[in-house]
């Protein structure tokens, strides 16, 4: 499962959004699909960390983490968003704001059973966020569960799974020698889309 699956349906500024990351993975950057998603504490505090989107669909973009930890807490409580894509080598940047929402069981079970089994123990031992009494105790964790689940198959906690961003607005972003930059912004209106053209 991943962004590609669903190029062929993608149309307006989200198929650019994948345009843009099929560019950059073509010019061989790390981690192309690489976001950082901004979100806000309880405290109104905005807090930020990088993720990896996993899926684009028309309804918006999709990646996973432990739902218990601070990301998904602070997601849970507020789903409203940013994300940011920027790529050194094509020298463009995405803006995007939006609202969360978690994908189906169904969707988290699939992506759950995909991933190398070193991911699945790790997102099954390691508690998001939460202080450890050192590093040690988690590497311990993690060999004792990987033993106890020796040629079985290992279950998703139930804590872990994915969130949807459904944009309002994307923005595009392209470097100009001149510094004049382009800027080109979409706004959501209804099932549409409104194009306008920013000053850099």
């Amino acid at each position: 499962m991943n962004f590609y699956e669903a190029a062929d349906s993608l149309s307006g500024p989200i198929l650019q959004v994948h345009e843009w990351i099929q560019e950059a993975q073509d010019g061989k950057v790390a981690l192309p699909h690489a976001m950082n998603i901004a979100s806000l504490d309880s405290a109104g505090r905005p807090t930020s960390r990088m993720v990896l989107l996993k899926r684009i669909s028309e309804e918006g973009f999709v990646f996973f983490t432990d739902y218990e930890g601070n990301k998904g807490k602070q997601i849970s409580a507020f789903p409203h968003v940013a994300l940011t894509f920027w790529w050194a080598k094509t020298n463009k940047q995405i803006r995007i704001e939006g609202e969360c929402s978690k994908v189906s069981e169904k969707e988290n079970d699939e992506y759950f059973s995909s991933r190398p089994r070193g991911s699945q123990i790790s997102a099954s031992v390691s508690l998001q966020s939460q202080e450890l009494e050192s590093y040690e105790s988690l590497t311990q964790k993690s060999e004792s569960f990987e033993k106890e689940h020796s040629n079985k198959t290992i279950e998703r906690p139930e804590r872990w799974g994915g969130f949807i961003v459904a944009p309002i607005s994307i923005e595009f972003w392209i470097d100009q020698k001149n510094r004049l930059h382009k800027r080109e912004l979409y706004l959501k209106s209804g099932t549409d889309w409104k194009k306008a053209l920013l000053s850099p």
